[in-house]
């Protein structure tokens, strides 16, 4: 019997079937920001279409110190990722600090479905009447989810 040293494992050992259990126990933007671009093997799982048909890009702000590094993962994210997978993702999930740069950042042939989550009513209107997701829901989308944040009151989901 071989008895592994504990310094003797590295990530990069586990199967595959076991990192993508791992990536989808954390947090989608934090798995697309952290691993992507650090070698073939994690783009190949983090970027593969079964993982990011569903993009959920919700930002923990509780892991998030300040604003700048939300702006700063936003933009990774948006430059670096998403032209690489917007051939595959069918639906997203967003909040009101992403919508318009996510969107209008480049094309989804294959995007079918918008959840929206935490936005105020008056934030949403202006949202839903951008160009672009004018577009979008005349033209793509078949199912909407919002998440409406209703200010001392609980939130409210509409489907």
């Amino acid at each position: 019997m071989v008895i592994l040293n504990s310094n003797d494992i590295n990530i990069l050992d586990l199967p595959n079937e076991m990192l993508r259990t791992i990536f989808n126990k954390l947090n989608m933007i934090d798995v697309l920001y952290s691993l992507v671009d650090v070698n073939k093997r994690f783009d190949r799982l983090a970027l593969d279409s079964l993982y990011v048909h569903h993009t959920d890009l919700i930002i923990n702000r509780d892991d998030i110190q300040n604003s700048l590094a939300e702006i700063d993962i936003l933009q990774r994210i948006c430059s670096k990722i998403l032209p690489r997978i917007n051939d595959k993702t069918t639906k997203f999930t967003l909040e009101p600090l992403s919508v318009e740069r996510i969107l209008n950042i480049v094309d989804y042939p294959q995007l079918h479905s918008l959840s929206f989550v935490n936005f105020q009513p008056k934030i949403l209107l202006q949202h839903l009447s951008d160009k672009t997701m004018k577009h979008l829901l005349e033209n793509q989308i078949t199912h909407i989810t919002v998440d409406i944040k209703i200010e001392n009151e609980k939130n409210a989901s509409y489907k």
